[in-house]
């Protein structure tokens, strides 16, 4: 409870700091309006994890605190960071806490997290030195305005592509999810949500910054962007149908959704910025939290059967994180996806949209038949339970933290407009126009 009441804290105290543009550390850390947004909303996701999770089915209660809030952190620093130096740093920093907690339940898949991240740290690294070398300056703005007067070239293009892997394999986006994706399903409820939300969040907040530093030349990275956001969006939609068991289908649906923030990117204009960070934040909620409220009850759907008759709260929580990353109006995700497709249209770049929708018909198909299980089955007997069947363990914060989801994503729906208008503002802070 302290610790969650900490992170509310410094939510408000982010808010209040935020009112004043400024920089510090000699202007290595910038407070706009972007950073105020992505910050806020990944400190409001790792309080609404810390509250909703069931500490029951973690294996250590400190690390278990701490680790989500150092992946806010490397958020937070990734979305102030003004060089490209910083973005690197944010990102480590949250994929390392995701990897402590994968190493506490199953340190074989921590390895294997560990080895995936040191090949998308090379590529990233890569990638990040030659746009270095292009521009002669790590600063963003700088990069910005030295490639104002650069034309396209294909010495450029293919370390893009190098870069784009390497954030793509962190994020988890389609086809690279075949690296992270099992990890998260082998570690406990929160370390699942680091990999599959927190950290997906972490690198995409990283690829907006380098896209808004090489909008003047955007020819080196949208045709990228576009197929991984294609694959991203059909990929998830379908492997979420084909799978059954309720924490793979919340994976991929995130994959999927993903997929529409990459999709944002590839329109390479403000409008299209400005909805893939509106979507960002719901999907983080959502991505973070879910793996958290399904708790223990991971062995597939027989271990949710009738989960809204024994544990009502965390089945609606759970319900509408993966409505949400199905983007099933009217929540949070829907809304997101359909600015993004707005500024598909605005682009003229229907096929993409096209594929967008297949796959978002797909997404609610597989959440329709994950509803039937949690509302319309019986539950199993509490006989017939198996370990991997568990239910969640009831306690007055868990639930609080639940219906404290549950309102949150429900308002992130309500409010999306206003919550549009501040993305917006994000991404002219950007340099955007």
């Amino acid at each position: 409870q302290a610790t969650a009441l900490l992170v509310l804290v410094a939510l408000g105290v982010e808010l209040w700091a935020g009112a004043t543009l400024t920089t510090y550390f000699g202007g290595a850390v910038i407070q706009d309006r972007f950073a105020l947004f992505a910050k806020a909303a990944a400190l409001l996701t790792a309080a609404v994890a810390l509250a909703a999770t069931d500490w029951t089915a973690e294996d250590s209660l400190h690390l278990g605190l701490a680790m989500p809030l150092l992946a806010a952190f490397g958020v937070m620093v990734a979305a102030s960071a003004a060089d490209l130096l910083g973005l690197w740093a944010g990102l480590e920093l949250a994929a390392a806490a995701s990897v402590v907690l994968v190493s506490l339940r199953r340190p074989d898949l921590g390895l294997r997290l560990l080895i995936v991240g040191a090949m998308a740290s090379a590529l990233i690294l890569v990638g990040l030195a030659f746009v270095y070398a292009t521009a002669g300056n790590g600063d963003l703005a700088a990069i910005r305005g030295v490639l104002v007067n650069r034309a396209p070239t294909l010495a450029l293009a293919i370390p893009m592509l190098l870069l784009l892997g390497g954030l793509a394999l962190r994020a988890g986006l389609a086809p690279f999810h075949v690296g992270t994706l099992p990890v998260g399903l082998g570690a406990s409820p929160l370390g699942a949500g680091l990999v599959i939300g927190l950290v997906a969040m972490a690198a995409a907040t990283v690829a907006v910054k380098l896209a808004a530093a090489l909008i003047p030349i955007p020819s080196v990275y949208v045709p990228y962007v576009e197929a991984v956001s294609a694959l991203a969006m059909v990929g998830g939609g379908a492997a979420a149908l084909a799978v059954r068991s309720p924490r793979p289908r919340l994976a991929y649906l995130a994959v999927g959704q993903l997929g529409w923030v990459a999709a944002g990117l590839a329109t390479h204009f403000r409008s299209g910025t400005a909805a893939s960070l509106f979507l960002l934040g719901a999907f983080a909620v959502a991505a973070t939290c879910g793996p958290a409220l399904l708790g223990r009850a991971e062995g597939g759907e027989p271990a949710v059967a009738g989960f809204g008759t024994v544990r009502p709260v965390r089945a609606a929580g759970l319900a509408l994180a993966m409505l949400s990353l199905a983007g099933a109006p009217p929540l949070a995700g829907f809304f997101g996806e359909l600015a993004v497709a707005a500024a598909l249209a605005q682009s003229g770049n229907f096929v993409l949209l096209g594929l967008g929708l297949v796959g978002s018909v797909m997404s609610v198909a597989a959440v329709v038949g994950t509803l039937r299980v949690l509302f319309i089955q019986s539950p199993l007997e509490e006989a017939r339970r198996a370990p991997a069947a568990a239910l969640p363990a009831i306690t007055a914060f868990s639930t609080a933290g639940a219906v404290a989801f549950c309102l949150v994503i429900a308002a992130y729906g309500v409010f999306g407009y206003p919550i549009l208008g501040l993305a917006d503002q994000g991404a002219e802070a950007l340099g955007l126009r």
